[in-house]
């Protein structure tokens, strides 16, 4: 009590432009501690964790040979998790259009003993955008779609999945082509990777919103493995080629428009995963 009253006088003695600024800092750590002491309380039935990437598809032209790859990165450290590539000849072998995505992968975990149905949560964060598609693990049906409540509110990227089994975990990737929008923020504005979630809902409770974990992005990796069977995955991606019949000319324009993302360093051992 003593102490309150010390702080009251001394508080009284600051200035005006200090007492604002003690107030709008009081202010914030109170809507910082108010979802953490709530989640003590009272546990959230469902934990999300999140982790970046960048994902690319494409070849190299040097002399006569062409190197055809693929590399999966560790978006927030810049450093490479697996790259695969094989080396053709020049001319004799037809691959996939080169092209380069970021994905943010989220892991659901339904903490509770019973089906979570009708859950829907939205995303906010600068890599997400129209252009965004929505990957899952099997053990999940969800839609996504690009939503704004009202025509000057920012837009959000809105998951839908019919039914969470009970302490069941799935994976949800946002995949995002990188075009020159994107391409700005990440490797010349180096724009600080966010997500937010402004709120999430399901018939079992009311509309709350949810603070999301920095996973370690090996983590999420080796959980999607293990849910996986199968369907479209990068970590398992194949490398696949046609190559021309002996009596069919050589590819003539192998030069393409698209600007391979600056090179990746190796992620050291034991930190492929770290931010």
């Amino acid at each position: 009590m003593n102490f309150l009253k010390e702080w009251w006088r001394w508080f009284k003695r600051q200035s005006r432009l200090n007492k604002v600024i003690i107030v709008s800092f009081l202010g914030s750590g109170v809507l910082f501690l108010i979802p953490l002491v709530a989640s003590w309380v009272k546990p959230t039935p469902i934990h999300v964790g999140v982790a970046f990437y960048t994902y690319e598809r494409a070849f190299q032209l040097e002399g006569n040979t062409k190197t055809y790859f693929y590399e999966n990165r560790n978006l927030v450290s810049d450093c490479s998790i697996r790259r695969v590539e094989q080396v053709l000849q020049k001319g004799r072998a037809k691959t996939p259009d080169p092209q380069s995505w970021v994905v943010s992968k989220f892991l659901l975990e339904n903490t509770t003993d019973r089906s979570i149905t009708k859950f829907r949560m939205a995303f906010k964060s600068p890599l997400v955008r129209p252009t965004t598609t929505l990957f899952t693990t099997p053990n999940v049906i969800a839609t996504g779609a690009w939503e704004t409540t009202a025509p000057d509110a920012p837009h959000m990227y809105v998951v839908s999945i019919a039914s969470l089994p009970p302490m069941a975990s799935a994976v949800l990737s946002l995949k995002t082509p990188i075009d020159e929008a994107v391409r700005q923020f990440i490797y010349v504005e180096h724009g600080r990777v966010t997500v937010q979630v402004p709120f999430l809902s399901a018939d079992q409770f009311e509309t709350f919103p949810l603070k999301i974990s920095r996973l370690n992005s090996m983590q999420i990796l080796n959980r999607e493995s293990v849910l996986r069977t199968g369907d479209e995955t990068f970590a398992n991606e194949k490398i696949e080629v046609t190559m021309l019949r002996p009596d069919e000319p050589d590819l003539k324009e192998e030069a393409t428009a698209y600007q391979l993302l600056p090179k990746a360093r190796t992620c050291e051992v034991g930190t492929a995963g770290d931010w």
